[in-house]
């Protein structure tokens, strides 16, 4: 069964909003064997719509579109669906009672512009949204069919999970699972290297893809099969596989980041953590408290931009300022001993760093960043060399600092 998707909106065109509907679509209908053949990103006009549904049918079993289901003028998907399929429209009562329902729950009234609302294409089945006014519509159309949903991602998740996938998970013969394994601190070519072997010996309806992003590297091991059990079982055979193969550059799967991980090794470790941050400005702290319940184990940080705050917030002593500079490692080593001692933490990270675009010397240019992990018995550092992208130097430290953090963990076991 092959599938295109249709995000139909201006804001999504020109960035005011990102779409976040085609990857969850993509994601949920391959993961029932639905290949997603193509994606379109659209204006809402007449031309562009109808344009993409023709050329999603051509090679396309269903179309699945969002956006342009909502009561005011420009919401036009209604309109344009049944221009396409060559039907007029009618008004459904009970859609509009299921409105003026919706509205009483909330204490307000509907809208001429509601009762607009209420027009559907002939031949339009409904999928329940009981998040929105808009509900979800089947039309067929030559064989084929186009699911029609309302922009608003919660609404259309509702959708999805409780109409459209229920529906075609009775229709597929195959089954399309995936692995992802995640890698921090290297490379994807020295990850492909690494497991050269194992990609090599995949054998039909198997696939192996590289996904790096900023400081780190998904691999997703993707299988199509009939059998399910043998397929959840050969995939994590390949999976185990690739761990052993490439042991502390894996540091969790599936939908793990960094700081659940850390999280859970410093719980399980009876550990609590501080930070001393310079240069990052508190972003190591912000990913640590996006987890829930971090205040088991995450005491507390210090954004110590200047000089004047290391010494006297940290005891950085004066004359290791003087002598070596701010970002230096010395420095950090005295930020992470002040941070255990004041903060009375076990684990401690501090950074410090030029990260840009200007402040650089020959000595130290932009992108010359220090990082220390320690402990009261030892501490581990480590000097980054990037570029003049303050933003991306910023963010990539972060994420370098919090995997250097779960290797230090690692060997205090």
């Amino acid at each position: 069964m092959r599938c295109s998707i249709i995000t139909i909106g201006t804001e999504l065109l020109i960035g005011q909003v990102i779409d976040t509907n085609s990857a969850y679509l993509g994601k949920v209908l391959n993961s029932l064997g639905v290949q997603v053949a193509s994606r379109f990103t659209i204006d809402d006009n007449r031309e562009d719509i109808l344009s993409a549904l023709k050329r999603s049918l051509e090679d396309s079993d269903i179309v699945v579109t969002t956006g342009g289901l909502g009561p005011t003028k420009d919401d036009i998907t209604k309109n344009v669906l049944a221009e396409f399929l060559e039907v007029s429209q009618y008004f459904d009562e009970n859609q509009y009672e299921l409105i003026q329902k919706f509205f009483t729950k909330l204490g307000r009234t509907t809208t001429e512009a509601h009762k607009n609302q209420c027009f559907f294409p002939e031949g339009t089945e409904f999928i329940e949204n009981k998040m929105g006014t808009a509900q979800g519509m089947l039309m067929r159309h030559k064989g084929k069919r186009i699911i029609s949903m309302p922009g608003v991602p919660y609404e259309m998740k509702y959708i999805m999970e409780h109409g459209v996938l229920p529906m075609l998970a009775k229709e597929q013969e195959y089954y399309i699972h995936h692995r992802t394994i995640r890698t921090a601190g290297v490379g994807e070519t020295h990850i492909a290297e690494k497991i050269a072997e194992i990609e090599n010996s995949l054998t039909n309806g198997f696939s192996l893809a590289y996904l790096p992003s900023l400081g780190s590297v998904r691999i997703r091991v993707s299988a199509k099969s009939k059998d399910r059990i043998n397929l959840d079982s050969s995939l994590d055979r390949i999976q185990n596989d690739i761990t052993d193969i490439l042991g502390d550059m894996v540091y969790g799967y599936a939908d793990d980041v960094l700081e659940i991980v850390i999280g859970k090794m410093l719980l399980e470790r009876g550990l609590r953590l501080g930070l001393a941050e310079s240069c990052t400005g508190g972003k190591i702290a912000s990913k640590v408290v996006s987890i829930s319940g971090s205040s088991e184990y995450f005491e507390g940080g210090l954004v110590v931009y200047s000089n004047e705050l290391k010494n006297q917030l940290l005891g950085v002593k004066s004359e290791t300022l003087a002598e070596f500079g701010a970002v230096s490692e010395e420095v950090v080593k005295e930020m992470v001993s002040g941070t255990i001692e004041r903060l009375n933490v076990d684990i401690a990270l501090a950074v410090s760093g030029i990260a840009g675009p200007g402040g650089g010397t020959i000595d130290k240019p932009v992108g010359t960043i220090w990082i220390c992990v320690g402990s009261k018995n030892r501490q581990s550092t480590y000097k980054l060399q990037l570029l003049k992208d303050r933003k991306k130097n910023i963010e990539y430290t972060s994420l370098f600092a919090l995997n250097f953090l779960r290797l230090f963990l690692l060997r205090e076991e």
